[in-house]
């Protein structure tokens, strides 16, 4: 799951020698400031202890890098950083070196941000982790730790620099991304890659729309992320897109992140029976029978519904941006065409009916040709015999 699409209260559960289970929850999970040379900065980080007994937690400050290129941040101890470029940590006062909170107790943490008079322009990172357990020769002795994200930018000599790297299409198997542009089934997966050349963090954030062989935009296949300024998780709401990196996850430096974004189909919502309502996904072939059956309402008794493979062409058009110069928005675009299969129904004859009808009037046309002017025959000859026979006895 990708950090910055956390829930706004982070949950996790702790285990350890003293403590059978200790619940917490900590928010918000990301600080983005803004911070001049010289100047300083105080913020609040709130805990809460959800368990119904005591515990008390260690605070420590490490700095971060991008791990890899999902986002997922990579933690570096201050003595293991082997460059300052972009380092935090050391800049960092946290009010508590540690913290008792009583069961169901929520407590603010007060943490400075002190830039340096060397401080390099650009972002810095790092992050505030808050553990369980006893120090141990000076080291907290970790079970398991939450942390909070410390972004920062320097004001100076900014260098904004971002590029798209890539566009595709594909499928997800066996949790790997594999490029394809022929698909039975969802969900389709969009894959973005873009690049940071500059010195501070970026958060590249777009849309994809799709568009068949008319020209015609579909609706209803999005579901967007909606995310505070401090990373918080607030709610989702359907669109007519499919959003690119609406988690406003951020670029850091001189690294590459790809973003996935998934289509799972045509969502509409489903009353349940408490009175809510939840928000299903019809596949291909549901969507198309839908639409069908908006535009036939009822069928002539000749017709019936019959089920066919049918393909369409459909293209994915990108519109991806950043925030850059000015806050102007630096764009980018880019296409693809897919393909996608699916089974259609159609209202066509009814060929059984049709049979039926058919043998009907076979069988009455041969009365009426072979059946009718027998019997009549029959009945004249018997007519003809009878006159006969009267004649003879007279």
């Amino acid at each position: 799951m990708k950090l910055l699409r956390f829930l706004s209260i982070f949950t996790l559960f702790l285990s350890c020698t003293s403590l059978v289970h200790a619940s917490l929850s900590i928010s918000p999970l990301k600080h983005e400031l803004t911070i001049e040379t010289w100047k300083e900065k105080f913020e609040t980080i709130k805990i809460t202890n959800n368990s119904d007994t005591p515990i008390t937690l260690y605070t420590s400050k490490e700095d971060f890098i991008a791990g890899d290129d999902t986002g997922t941040p990579t933690f570096v101890k201050p003595q293991n950083q082997t460059s300052d470029e972009y380092s935090l940590s050391s800049w960092i006062t946290i009010e508590n070196q540690n913290i008792t909170l009583a069961k169901g107790e929520t407590r603010e943490v007060r943490f400075l941000v002190k830039v340096p008079p060397k401080g390099e322009p650009g972002g810095h990172y790092g992050a505030i982790f808050f553990s369980p357990g006893a120090p141990s020769g000076g080291q907290v002795a970790v079970v398991q730790r939450l942390w909070v994200l410390i972004l920062i930018n320097v004001p100076g000599n900014i260098k904004i620099v971002g590029s798209m790297q890539s566009f595709d299409v594909g499928k997800k198997i066996d949790k790997g991304f594999s490029p394809a542009n022929s698909f039975q089934e969802f969900p389709i997966v969009f894959e973005t890659k873009f690049k940071n050349e500059g010195n501070t963090h970026l958060k590249p954030i777009g849309k994809i729309e799709l568009v068949d062989e008319k020209g015609e935009v579909l609706k209803n296949i999005g579901k967007e992320t909606i995310i505070s300024p401090w990373g918080a998780y607030v709610g989702e709401k359907m669109v007519d897109y499919i959003p690119v990196n609406d988690g406003l996850g951020n670029v850091l430096p001189g690294s590459e992140r790809r973003f996935e974004s998934n289509w799972e189909g045509f969502w509409y919502p489903e009353l349940q029976a408490d009175g809510s309502k939840i928000v299903k996904f019809k596949d291909l072939t549901g969507y198309y029978a839908d639409r069908a059956a908006e535009k036939r309402a009822f069928l002539q008794f000749w017709e019936s519904i019959h089920i066919r493979t049918v393909s369409k062409i459909l293209t994915a058009n990108l519109i991806l941006s950043y925030e850059w110069k000015d806050k102007e928005r630096k764009e980018f675009r880019d296409s693809k065409k897919i393909t996608v299969e699916y089974e259609e129904q159609y209202v066509g004859f009814n060929y059984a009916l049709i049979a039926i009808i058919l043998i009907l009037l076979t069988i009455l046309g041969y009365y009426i040709l072979l059946v009718v002017p027998a019997s009549k025959e029959r009945l004249r000859k018997e007519l003809m015999d009878a006159m006969e026979a009267r004649n003879k006895q007279d």
